[in-house]
């Protein structure tokens, strides 16, 4: 094996390691963003309740 397919190697690893930590990345970002989903979901169906409400009240008054 000459010392160019040594190198070629070597840029293949570090070509792939950066890869899988740029994946690594982007899953940790996706799993947060779900472990907040819920919690958006639930304030949204909450200010729409209260605008409901809100528009319900003063059509009364």
């Amino acid at each position: 094996m000459s010392d160019i397919d040594r190198l070629q190697i070597s840029a293949n690893i570090s070509k792939l390691m950066a890869e899988t930590m740029k994946i690594s990345a982007e899953t940790s970002k996706i799993q947060a963003e779900q472990k907040y989903y819920p919690a958006v979901a639930f304030g949204a169906i909450v200010v729409s309740a209260l605008g409901v409400a809100a528009a319900i009240i003063v059509k009364l008054l």
